[in-house]
């Protein structure tokens, strides 16, 4: 018998990805607030049943709005294969913006296929009765609303299709990817020296080199043990500023290398020392490195082909940290270190440094810890000076990997940045999170509010 296949489907930036990422457990469809970020379909096998789940690109796209004829005409036939091959149809649509035009055209469309569908009402938290109606009105007997950012609602979306699929927050995560290898980006401009690295770990010539740039057009992934663990590697194409990129073929494995690094646990960001000479790290790097942080994934950054250089291995420069530091906040604890891929120098002092903060990020702290620490974070001068007109109440963990934390309080409103600031340090340098990017959730005890990532 052909396996349960359920369908993600409604037009772009109704939140599909996020909800695809929350019932698959596991950070496989990239999210983004940009438009058609999702270009093909994303696939994940629910542990517990078998059923395979997919994630499409937004229906309904104009040529116009891909960019590309020959792209445009690719997505909407295997967007119309996936769709017909489906046993369950899950109908997103975004609770804040309503029932649009689109909407309608897809619900059209789902009818004349004649799958069971069901309506997910994504977005819903604060507007849950209000989506609700709306998302009846579109005629179908199945409704949910959810919210795939603050995880409400995904018991009963999970009950209603009919396979299940462990999503308790409370859960213990870690156990649920023990068994599983831990993946690690290679990432970097081209020529940085990226395949030699990888040659180097894997004790082999696997990968081509040369002495220019391009010559990997494709992400390559490759399974090796260190030090007991199950690793895999994911070489990848160099990534260049797009102004910069002469061809659609280069463009599309730019799109690749970035897919890779957020698909990926943690990412090791290659750059060429000799570039340090001016004193100062490329903008590049740095910019690259931000969106590295930015997406939650463990980073260590190596400068390769330090033997280039008048530098000594273990001594670095102070600019090298004063870069990172005043460049972007994120990055001021990021780990660096020279390497010579070529001469294997510090390579294995690398990957334990990437194991160890991926490791960091899958750290699962106990409610009652968390809270004995607020109760006493609360007592701190700043949090009981004249302007501090709220108290915070109450912390838990909801996620690894990164590790993400909501914190209520009392007269949410009052928080000020620097509030919001103080209580991250502190949380950070109490619980060993210095060099993890966590994100934390400040949400008032009767109001959703917005994440605040850091």
């Amino acid at each position: 018998m052909d396996k349960h296949k359920i369908v993600l489907v409604g037009r772009t930036n109704v939140g599909k990805s996020g909800l695809f990422n929350k019932l698959a457990r596991k950070h496989v469809s990239l999210v983004s607030k940009a438009e058609y970020t999702t270009r093909d379909v994303v696939t994940a096998q629910l542990k517990n049943n078998g059923a395979i789940m997919y994630d499409t690109p937004g229906m309904l796209a104009s040529e116009a709005e891909i960019g590309n004829q020959e792209l445009f005409q690719v997505m909407n036939r295997k967007l119309d294969e996936i769709i017909n091959a489906a046993t369950l149809i899950l109908f997103v649509i975004d609770s804040h913006h309503g029932i649009t035009s689109k909407d309608l055209e897809i619900s059209r469309i789902l009818r004349k296929k004649g799958k069971e569908v069901i309506v997910v009402a994504n977005k819903s938290e604060g507007v849950t009765d209000a989506a609700y109606t709306e998302a009846i009105a579109l005629g179908y007997e199945l409704v949910a609303t959810v919210s795939a950012k603050y995880g409400l609602g995904l018991e009963e979306l999970i009950e209603m299709t009919g396979v299940y699929n462990e999503i308790n927050q409370d859960a213990p995560l870690e156990e649920a990817t023990e068994q599983e290898p831990i993946k690690i980006a290679i990432v970097g401009r081209p020529n940085v020296g990226k395949s030699t690295m990888v040659n180097t770990i894997l004790g082999r010539d696997v990968r081509l080199v040369a002495d220019f740039m391009g010559l990997t057009r494709e992400s390559y992934e490759l399974d090796f043990t260190f030090n007991g663990k199950q690793l895999k590697i994911v070489d990848t194409p160099g990534l260049r500023r797009r102004s910069r990129m002469v061809d659609t073929l280069e463009k599309i494995s730019s799109s690749d290398a970035q897919n890779s690094y957020r698909h990926a646990d943690a990412v090791i960001l290659v750059a060429d020392a000799s570039t340090l000479d001016s004193g100062k790290i490329e903008k590049q790097t740095i910019n690259l490195a931000a969106a590295i942080a930015d997406e939650g994934k463990a980073l260590v950054i190596a400068f390769n082909k330090y033997d280039k250089t008048p530098y000594q291995k273990d001594d670095y420069p102070e600019f090298l940290r004063r870069n990172f530091a005043t460049s972007f906040a994120q990055l001021k604890n990021v780990p660096f270190l020279f390497v010579s891929a070529k001469n294997n120098e510090n390579i294995d002092k690398m990957l334990d440094m990437i194991v160890s903060c991926c490791e960091s990020q899958k750290v699962k702290i106990k409610t009652s810890t968390l809270n004995a620490w607020l109760k006493e974070i609360n007592k701190e001068p700043l949090m009981q000076s004249v302007s501090s007109r709220f108290k915070l109440k109450y912390i838990t963990q909801i996620g690894i990997s990164p590790p993400l934390f909501i914190i209520f309080a009392k007269n949410r409103k009052s928080i000020r940045k620097e509030h919001e600031r103080y209580v991250v340090k502190k949380l950070k340098e109490c619980f060993d999170l210095t060099k993890v990017m966590i994100k934390v959730i400040f949400r008032d005890s009767e109001k959703k509010v917005c994440k605040k990532d850091v």
